[in-house]
């Protein structure tokens, strides 16, 4: 796992190379925005226009604020190449701007706060310049300004999006169309860069028409030829062959990548031949065939895990996603299903293999003399033709004795004793009777507790094949399900990272938009907003642990939470049995996990060490039926206990 502190900003190029570090990732973000502001203050617009700066600027003030140093000094570099007006020009029109954006009491759109800035600083520059109003030709040329600076910021806000959101926001045709609007601007600026044969223009056209073509084939780089050199000579007012040149360029480059990169080369210098000897008036001179070999040696060059990002960008592997998710989903199933399956072989063990040997009891009781009435010379007296009411005797004892009141069963003692000469050993005869039919009658009511248990299974298997039919169908992830709570909650969350998910032990990061400055209002955001929405999703307690706030690769606030055990528990333990040394009672205190505690207390009924035996097998007992998921509510500690003299 990454370093917490550069998580986000890895987000930025994570999808090109996973090896970069952070400072040459960090080093590439400041030159690119550096060279683009350079070329597009650079650009000039129907030989008069200078629009494209600000724009950029709008937009990079807003979502790379660590980018603006950069973006200011390339811009104000490349307005010293066109004069020190140019320079003052600009410098008043970013004033204006940060003028409006900074009123506390009407906020414009950021489009019409820029095309108002360039308007106002324009005409007060040139009404200061001619000493009156501005000539028509002059306000033709600033309103041209305005309008081309107001749709260039929405190309500009449409492309560069927020920055952890570069690489994974889906790339429509709207986001491409605009990223092609501002190559094409950045390359009509790049039209004075000329280093003796040398030219930079006609190289990053090329380029840009070979990996396209290597990563997207015929439709990608013939669409961007052709819309990319529509619109360089449209600004630079010579709409020429050179966009025939460009479009067959695309599609011939695009036919051969079948060959790999040997034949898009070749091929993209067909084209450029072809009109050499075709016509003349073309300006494909020496600079620009130099250009384009160049081009050509350096697509060589350019790492094989780029084209496969792109490749992967514009023509999404589908089938290796679902694979993926096939696997994942069969692994996480497979999983489940050994636990139901070591929870059915526990339940089985428990139930079935253990207390399937006991004899049903008979349903109707019929008195019949007992073994010390049979051995007795009174028998014929008690039980003979002629008996005196013995059976009734016995009868009304059991039925005594199934009752509460203890001067019944006093009573019916008393009458046997009076009736019986061995009513000693007649009375220990029929206490045993009355003990094993009470351990039968036990039997039925295990029958309902099997039923429970029974019920038990038939939930968890529900709730197995729930959760693998919502896996199946959705492949939702946790981190989304959390990502929608905050998104629902109006909380501009751009990355969760949960670094673990063990219950009780949680630890989740949330990158979050820097809103809140004061630490107040930072504590009140997590009290009143995320902690009870990270209760809901994870069903249990948090608290912040820390609170980091970032400035790479923009302002950031990173957050993080750990599983809150709200409860310290200390407990002492006093055992003594009142006439012995041995007590039955026995008790058990165990983590089922890091936040929840289980107490078990069991009365041995007794005070030997058979009774400890029964009472520590039942705690066992239990505790197995707590680690295999069993629902602790369900009556199976009265069944135990009831079948203890079974348990083995």
């Amino acid at each position: 796992m990454a370093n917490i502190e550069t998580i986000s900003e890895k987000t930025i190029l994570h999808g090109i190379k996973d090896g970069f570090s952070i400072k040459r990732i960090s080093l590439i973000i400041h030159l690119s925005f550096l060279l683009l502001a350079l070329f597009l203050s650079q650009t000039v617009m129907f030989d008069a226009a200078v629009p494209f700066l600000l724009p950029l600027w709008a937009i990079v003030r807003q979502r790379y604020e660590n980018e603006k140093a950069w973006v200011l000094i390339g811009g104000m570099v490349g307005a010293v190449s066109l004069g020190l007006g140019q320079v003052l020009i600009l410098g008043l029109q970013l004033v204006i701007f940060e003028l409006f954006t900074r009123f506390r009491y009407w906020k414009l759109p950021t489009s019409f706060a820029v095309a108002v800035a360039i308007l106002i600083g324009q005409f007060a520059w040139q009404t200061a310049i001619h000493f009156s109003f501005p000539p028509f030709i002059i306000q033709l040329y600033i309103y041209y300004e305005v309008v081309l600076a107001f749709f260039m910021t929405i190309f500009v806000q449409l492309f560069f999006v927020q920055p952890h959101q570069f690489w994974t926001k889906s790339w429509n045709y709207e986001r491409v169309g605009a990223g092609l609007v501002i190559l094409a601007m950045a390359l009509t600026g790049m039209n004075s860069i000329v280093v003796s044969y040398f030219g930079l223009a006609p190289f990053v056209m090329h380029s840009a028409i070979l990996i396209a073509a290597y990563a997207g084939g015929v439709p990608i780089s013939a669409t961007i030829a052709i819309i990319v050199g529509s619109l360089v000579g449209i600004s630079e007012l010579s709409f020429t062959g050179m966009i025939a040149v460009y479009g067959l360029t695309g599609v011939v480059a695009g036919l051969f990548t079948g060959l790999g990169r040997f034949g898009v080369v070749i091929g993209s210098l067909v084209p450029s031949v072809f009109f050499f000897f075709y016509d003349t008036t073309l300006p494909l001179d020496t600079v620009y065939f130099v250009s384009i070999l160049v081009a050509g040696v350096a697509f060589f060059a350019i790492p094989q895990y780029v084209f496969n990002f792109l490749q992967n960008i514009i023509h999404p592997k589908r089938d290796e996603i679902l694979i993926q998710r096939q696997e994942w989903v069969t692994e996480n199933t497979k999983a489940k299903l050994e636990t139901f399956q070591n929870f059915v072989e526990f339940l089985k063990e428990l139930v079935f293999d253990r207390f399937t040997s006991i004899e049903p009891v008979k349903t109707v009781r019929k008195i019949e003399p007992s073994a010390t009435c049979m051995s007795c010379f009174r028998y014929d007296r008690c039980w003979g033709s002629k008996g005196n009411g013995m059976d009734e005797l016995i009868e009304n004892w059991f039925i005594a004795k199934s009752g509460v009141k203890k001067a019944e069963q006093t009573m019916a003692e008393e009458k046997i004793k009076l009736k019986c000469v061995k009513s000693t050993k007649l009375l220990e005869e029929l206490d045993y009777q009355l003990y094993n039919d009470k351990i039968n009658g036990e039997f039925y009511h295990g029958k309902k507790m099997i039923a429970l248990q029974l019920k038990d299974l038939s939930n968890h298997l529900n709730k197995l094949m729930k959760e693998m039919e919502s896996e199946t169908i959705t492949f939702k992830t946790i981190e989304d399900e959390l990502y929608q709570q905050l998104k629902t909650a109006q909380v501009q969350c751009f990355q969760i990272d949960i670094l673990n998910n063990t219950i009780g032990e949680r630890d989740i990061i949330c990158s979050i938009a820097k809103k809140h400055k004061t630490y107040e209002e930072q504590h009140l955001l997590c009290e009143r907003i995320l902690l009870p929405i990270l209760y809901e999703v994870f069903a249990e307690p948090f608290q912040v642990e820390k609170i980091v706030d970032q400035k790479q690769p923009f302002a950031h606030l990173q957050i993080r939470f750990r599983s809150a055990v709200r409860y310290q528990m200390d407990y002492d333990i006093y055992s003594k049995a009142k006439n012995s040394w041995v007590s039955g009672d026995t008790h058990a205190v165990f983590h089922i996990h890091p936040g929840l505690v289980a107490v078990m207390l069991s009365d041995g009924m007794g005070q030997n060490r058979e009774a400890q035996r029964e009472s520590r097998r039942l705690v066992r007992l239990m505790r197995e039926c707590l680690s295999y998921n069993m629902n602790p509510r369900q009556p199976c500690i009265h069944y135990t206990m009831l079948c203890r003299s079974i348990v083995k």
